[in-house]
């Protein structure tokens, strides 16, 4: 999904800056995010949103969105270009958690949401947990929601 997104904004610019990160050690402590967010190469105050995406192979249930609560206006913007474009099934609100990337970003005071899907195969971080195994239910339908909310948000300053 990163692939693809940076492939798309590099052939339809923002008008606002835009980074693609992608970090390691997450399942030995979110090693890579602590990092980053300790020793940032821009700015941390400089972020709008930090969407944090993992977890995209399936979807046919939905998503859940991690700090909705914290980030209640981007929530309910990305709600909105769901029910507008019909992307998903379903959004389910969740409240803050130290579950994924996200996390360090949000303790500096970085605005950031983290989703993932819900359904589909239940193989997770076990022998059965390879890309051959992934439908990518959604996978479609979640980039042109992307692409939506990230306009949409842009368009609200």
């Amino acid at each position: 999904m990163v692939m693809a997104l940076a492939n798309y904004y590099a052939k339809h610019p923002h008008p606002y800056t835009m980074a693609f990160i992608l970090f390691s050690g997450e399942e030995a402590g979110l090693l890579g995010s602590k990092y980053f967010t300790e020793h940032p190469l821009l700015p941390l105050k400089n972020i709008k949103l930090l969407v944090n995406l993992d977890l995209e192979g399936t979807g046919v249930d939905g998503i859940t969105v991690v700090n909705a609560t914290v980030c209640s206006k981007e929530f309910a913007l990305l709600k909105q270009v769901n029910q507008q474009g019909n992307y998903l099934v379903k959004i389910n609100s969740r409240g803050k958690a130290p579950n994924s990337d996200h996390y360090f970003f949000t303790e500096k005071g970085v605005p950031a949401i983290y989703w993932y899907t819900l359904g589909g195969i239940k193989a997770y971080h076990d022998v059965y947990d390879i890309s051959a195994t992934l439908p990518l239910t959604v996978f479609n339908n979640m980039f042109k929601m992307i692409v939506g909310f990230n306009w949409a948000l842009m368009g609200n300053n």
